[in-house]
């Protein structure tokens, strides 16, 4: 199911009547704000995929743990963690406040909504937004991530969803060191995987403490509730394929996957197109509006 037809549901529908509410505005109105707003984050998602580092920064979003905490906690809209959420999935996306500014702007005008309420629905909608994507991902972002050296189990079994209850932190879930054998196994036996630590910075990426904050989130050393923390990076490398007969790039099966959820799967050059035509299209309208206003 895509995100237009998800918001078309049932569950779409009492969403945007918890949004109403949560903000105190017209239904009717809720939902117009929120398909603008999500038409802009989707356009946002296909841009930001056209690279590799892109498709690392959106994996990084949807595989959050807390990603559907606006989803299943509607009594949470408005509450600040929500909204420092949704501001850090703005910067990933969008990455100015001046142009989520703009967004809330033009959506407000279209509406007849106050800007700074869209201003603060803004956040909540890219919670939703990624929440719903990661809802319908999350079965196939995890059968991929189980087919990937060091991602699976011995059997093969891909990794719990995002949601799922993993280990307790500071629980002992690590192999022993390399020159001691584990408790009860035979010193010759087979060692677990070396932890080596994070990679040193790639060409593009944004280094944390120059220029904005970290493009994504970088977990702590002692956080181990994302099964996903190492998948954004092995994106960004590039080189990984994926076994099978609907197989590929790494990067390209995943895009695919996102893509088909967006009700846009054209592929790179196909959404370049799209995206093109579509940014021409709406400044010709602008053009066309701003002459016929201006010869009254």
């Amino acid at each position: 199911m895509t995100i237009e037809n998800s918001l078309r549901s049932a569950e779409g529908q009492q969403l945007i009547s918890n949004i109403a509410s949560a903000f105190g505005i017209d239904q009717q109105k809720a939902a117009a704000a929120v398909q603008l707003l999500t038409d802009e984050l989707n356009a946002r998602i296909q841009r930001a995929m056209l690279s590799r580092g892109g498709v690392a920064d959106v994996v990084s979003l949807v595989t959050a743990p807390a990603a559907q905490r606006a989803l299943t906690h509607p009594d949470a809209l408005t509450t600040s963690g929500v909204a420092a959420d949704g501001d850090d999935i703005l910067d990933v996306l969008i990455g100015s406040k001046h142009v989520s500014r703009g967004i809330a702007a033009r959506t407000a005008r279209l509406t007849g909504l106050d800007p700074i309420t869209v201003q603060k629905m803004l956040p909540v909608v890219a919670n939703l937004l990624v929440g719903e994507l990661q809802r319908q991902s999350g079965p196939a972002i995890a059968k991929i991530a189980g087919s990937l050296p060091g991602f699976g189990g011995a059997g093969g079994s891909p990794l719990p969803l995002p949601g799922d209850i993993f280990p307790p932190r500071g629980s002992n879930t690590r192999s022993a060191p390399d020159d001691m054998p584990s408790s009860g196994q035979a010193s010759g036996a087979p060692r677990g995987p070396i932890d080596a630590g994070n990679p040193l910075p790639l060409p593009g990426d944004t280094i944390p403490g120059v220029g904005r904050r970290n493009r994504y989130r970088v977990p702590e050393p002692d956080q181990d509730d994302n099964p996903y923390s190492r998948l954004p990076d092995i994106i960004r490398r590039g080189g990984e394929r994926v076994p099978g007969p609907d197989g590929g790039s790494l990067e390209s099966v995943i895009r695919s996957i996102l893509g088909n959820l967006l009700g846009s799967n054209s592929g790179v050059v196909g959404t370049m197109i799209k995206l093109f035509l579509v940014r021409w299209i709406v400044s010709l309208v602008r053009r066309v509006l701003a002459g016929a206003i201006s010869r009254r």
